[in-house]
């Protein structure tokens, strides 16, 4: 499938003609940060972010969603937000998508799989945009990513300035731009040589392969307890981390209706492992910060073979704390290996 090419003025009728076969999902800027949000408008989209506040998991599975009503007029029956119109998500960074892959082995490759998660999946098609200009705080290509990485889309756009390279990935990525002249192999060099540059800019190594069999041997070393200490378990961390997945699910009650909520939950609050009997297993900040770390690097490796961090550096920029699990990964690779 040869990529296209899109002129900004053809780019602004071609967003106005997808928000009309489908509910246009999109960065929209919100006063000093950048969140996806519907839209119509090309000229709302935040193309110059380069990443949102909240991940795209959010849109597949949502902070807070009822799960099921008794007792409304309706007779018992779960409830049906999330079953509107197809959906378009564009200008989705790469480590958004990759991180939809874990999230797709949790809530899709199961016995089991999640109704709610999978309604939306099924019904969103992802247009990708490639980072030309990553952050300092983006390390996506130190865990397998890379800044320009179709896998997972439908199609990738990538910015040449005055004009956008389409690259299709799918036969329905192709479909949405068939209308568009080919690129010529100009675009395509320019589009290479902004490939060059973007994996340039991202400095940071991290050898996950070492870093896992350490943290095999790992658990019980002291070095947790110093990694611990600026970390004041608020939990921002897992919040906004793309693969975090855990939840917690609670009944409530307004006015006769009850509702079965699930709501996001996070391995970093003290009560998160508490037994009913009162024991908790990770009672302390270091356990719990311990259990955060060996979850990206090595316990999802155990379960499905994938690293659960992608290297989208939302952490970084908003721990109150100032820690950086990039230089949480090198203590531990440095303090690990002494131990063996």
């Amino acid at each position: 499938m040869r990529p296209r090419l899109i002129t900004r003025k053809q780019f602004a009728d071609w967003v106005a003609g997808l928000a009309e076969r489908a509910e246009l999902i999109a960065p929209v800027r919100q006063q000093s940060w950048t969140e996806f949000s519907g839209t119509s408008s090309a000229a709302e989209i935040a193309f110059a972010a380069v990443n949102t506040k909240v991940p795209a998991k959010a849109l597949f599975f949502p902070e807070r969603e009822v799960m099921l009503r008794i007792g409304s007029d309706r007779s018992d029956v779960s409830d049906r937000s999330d079953a509107g119109r197809d959906r378009i998500l564009l200008g989705v960074r790469p480590c958004d998508v990759a991180a939809l892959a874990l999230l797709d082995r949790v809530f899709l490759d199961r016995d089991h799989p999640d109704p709610y998660y999978r309604r939306r999946r099924e019904r969103t098609a992802l247009i990708g945009l490639a980072c030309n200009s990553p952050a300092d705080t983006c390390f996506c290509s130190a865990v397998g990513g890379n800044p320009f990485r179709t896998q997972g889309l439908d199609l990738l756009l990538v910015d040449l300035g005055d004009r956008f390279l389409a690259e299709p990935v799918t036969a329905g990525g192709a479909a949405l731009v068939a209308a568009f002249p080919e690129a010529g192999d100009p675009d395509l060099a320019q589009r290479r040589e902004l490939e060059d540059a973007a994996c340039a800019a991202i400095t940071s190594r991290l050898d996950t392969a070492r870093l896992k069999t350490l943290l095999d041997s790992g658990f019980d070393h002291p070095v947790w307890e110093e990694l611990s200490l600026p970390c004041a378990n608020c939990g921002i961390c897992t919040f906004l981390c793309p693969t975090c997945h855990c939840f917690d699910i609670t009944d409530e009650e307004r006015k006769g209706v009850k509702a079965r909520i699930r709501i996001w939950d996070s391995c970093q609050f003290c009560i998160y492992s508490q037994h009913a009997s009162g024991h908790n297993p990770r009672a302390t900040p270091h356990a719990r910060l311990r259990n955060r770390v060996m979850d990206k690097f090595k316990y999802t490796l155990d379960d499905c073979g994938l690293v659960s961090c992608v290297g989208c550096g939302r952490c970084i920029v908003e721990c109150p704390a100032a820690i950086d699990i990039r230089q949480t990964c090198a203590t531990l690779l440095a303090r690990l290996s002494e131990a063996k």
